[in-house]
């Protein structure tokens, strides 16, 4: 058996192997090879108990002579003449258009006659599988029931059962017997034994599981997987004048480990002949496999793309909604304050006019002393919940003013496409022009046009250099740039410079592809799905990003370790902050607008005095 692992893509194909069983085991046989008309009522008979049986729920293709069920039918049925010129088209039919055929998840093709080899590799072909497929073949002895059980092209077919006749001399009785096989056994090759009997006397005699699962225990057999170093999906060491490789920590290798121990196999991993992932077109970019789901055995851990930069995103100086819905409320305020007044007038107190009930009102949303305040009680409560919102709304503001003028806050990031396609960065992904290339090359959104007409192509390494630059966003998929970002930019003291956006706008897979229809993906798929239920590539994630953050410092010179490690220290062993002209720029800022404002009214009042004068 192999497993290529291509694009971070598992494909497994299990090789054909052939050994001779114990014939001296088995019964004799008859050697006639027509049935008599009794027989064949017997053969149908038989078949339909096994099928009843064991594969109830399915469809049944017959295919040889339907004479032998004399119309007798229980069950849905399609016939396949195997002497039909149109047969495969018959049968390819079926496998490319399952849906429209029956609405059943699985086939038991019954088989009187064995199908000539063109027509059986049409049966078994695995690019067209939809349905999960059973065999029950007649033969005419056990030597023929051991050459079609070990034929090459049902290498792949898991549930395949030979029903011989058999004489018994003694009693001169005629019986049936099952032969199945074991695609995987201990001996390193297929084996057949005998899974059922069945005589008229006593009936059908089970000797074991005519169907059993096969795909769970390997038995020791060697798998090879292909593939390239992609953290941290796959990571390995290479060995000059070979492809075969030493697998380090990585997640593709501990599913590998966890799989291997479940299903009892080895494997080795080697690099590509080529050195590349898939194919180069026309334009030389390199396309990776996308394969659709229903051809994949499982999409594991692989995240979106996001986007890493060191740079900030756009700010704004206020909230323009706040300050109107402030200037709103002093404004009916005043309103309120002049028609009590103003009710008050009508009882002989002296009104108050408006620019003064603005004053007033104004001054006290400043904290100011309100010097008049109304003898009505509509008034003074009123004022009272007036007083209370003012307070409210000041203080809330002068704290938080007084928070950004003494320790100005970090400026908000660059999170989402749009945030980036609106900003001053120049952006781009790798120049391999993978799956992310072909999203914004052929994509209909609009936004992602835009992007693709000013992207850049550079490698991994350059990206990151150039957004360690403060002057690049680099556009890749998360988990990768987790790593990078982990391992290679973040100091001793867990800092770093660079962001890792949070918007996943591209919904990729990263998984292992089986063949169509290969027996063993149910098993692989189990294992994989119990490690995904299990939170086990959640934790194999974290585990990584610690090894690798351990191996980065190892690598670091003595002297850059103990600079970070002192650059560590500084910063978390004394709490105390200075305060420079860093933090306190703001008043000053203030200072200088409002001594700039006084200056400009002072030259305006100037002018209007000598223009208009008194």
């Amino acid at each position: 058996m192999e497993i290529y692992l291509l694009t971070g893509i598992a494909v497994v194909t299990l090789l054909g192997k052939t050994a001779s069983a114990g014939d001296s085991l088995l019964p004799q046989v008859a050697g006639n090879v027509t049935l008599p008309q009794d027989e064949q009522a017997h053969l149908a008979m038989f078949m339909n108990v096994l099928a009843s049986k064991y594969t109830s729920r399915c469809l049944r293709a017959l295919v040889g002579d339907a004479g032998y069920w004399v119309g007798h039918w229980d069950h849905a049925h399609v016939i396949i003449n195997p002497d039909y010129s149109q047969a495969r088209n018959t049968v390819d039919y079926m496998n490319e258009n399952t849906e429209k055929v029956t609405t059943y998840s699985c086939v038991t093709y019954m088989m009187t006659d064995i199908p000539r080899p063109r027509l059986l590799a049409s049966i078994t072909d695995l690019s067209k599988k939809q349905m999960t497929r059973y065999f029950l073949a007649y033969l005419n002895n056990v030597q023929q029931a051991h050459k079609f059980l070990l034929d090459d092209r049902l290498k792949n077919e898991e549930h395949v059962a030979a029903l011989v006749k058999l004489r018994n001399n003694k009693k001169e009785e005629w019986s049936w017997q099952v032969l199945t096989r074991q695609l995987l056994h201990p001996s390193g090759s297929p084996e057949v034994h005998v899974a059922n009997m069945w005589s008229q006397a006593q009936g059908l005699r089970e000797r074991g599981e005519l169907f059993p699962e096969q795909m769970k225990n390997f038995y020791g057999t060697k798998l090879q997987g292909v593939t390239l170093d992609f953290r941290p999906f796959t990571d390995y060491e290479k060995f000059p004048g070979t492809r075969v490789v030493r697998p380090k920590p990585s997640l593709d290798v501990f599913i590998l480990d966890v799989i291997a121990d479940n299903l009892n196999f080895t494997y080795e991993l080697v690099m590509p002949e080529d050195g590349l992932w898939g194919y180069i077109n026309d334009d030389n970019a390199e396309s990776v496999w996308t394969l659709p789901a229903a051809t994949t055995a499982t999409l594991s851990a692989s995240s979106p793309p996001r986007v890493v930069h060191n740079h900030p995103g756009s700010s704004s100086s206020g909230l323009l909604a706040v300050w109107l819905l402030a200037a709103a409320s002093v404004g009916v305020a005043v309103v309120m304050y002049y028609i009590i007044f103003r009710a008050q007038a009508t009882l002989g107190t002296p009104p108050v006019s408006a620019s003064r009930a603005f004053m007033y009102i104004f001054g006290s949303f400043l904290s100011q002393a309100l010097f008049v305040i109304p003898w009505l009680s509509a008034g003074q409560v009123l004022l009272s919940f007036w007083f209370i919102y003012a307070l409210l709304l000041t203080t809330y503001y002068k704290t938080s003013l007084t928070a950004a003028l003494a320790v100005p806050s970090a400026p908000p990031t660059i999170d989402t496409l749009d945030q980036l396609i609106r900003s001053n960065l120049e952006y781009g992904m790798i120049d391999a022009k993978g799956s992310e290339y072909q999203l914004f090359s052929s994509s209909n959104v609009p936004l992602y046009q835009e992007m693709f007409k000013h992207m850049n192509y550079y490698s991994s390494a350059e990206s990151m250099n150039l957004v360690a630059e403060g002057k690049y966003a680099y556009i890749y998929f998360k988990s990768n740039l987790e790593t990078i970002v982990t391992t290679q930019y973040t100091s001793m003291n867990g800092e770093t410079d660079l962001h890792v956006a949070y918007e996943e706008f591209f919904p990729g897979g990263y998984g292992w592809a089986f063949p169509k229809g290969a027996p063993y993906r149910r098993t692989f798929d189990d294992v994989m799905w119990r490690c995904v239920q299990g939170g086990l590539i959640a934790k194999w994630m974290k585990d990584l990003h610690y090894i690798y953050l351990e191996e980065a410092m190892e690598q670091k010179t003595p002297e850059d370790r103990e600079a970070e490690r002192q650059v560590a220290l500084n910063k978390g062993g004394d709490s105390r902050v200075v305060l420079d002209l860093n933090h306190l720029q703001g008043p000053f800022l203030a200072l200088l607008l409002g001594s700039s404002a006084g200056i400009f009214f002072l030259l305006v009042e100037l002018v209007v005095d000598r223009v208009f004068g008194s």
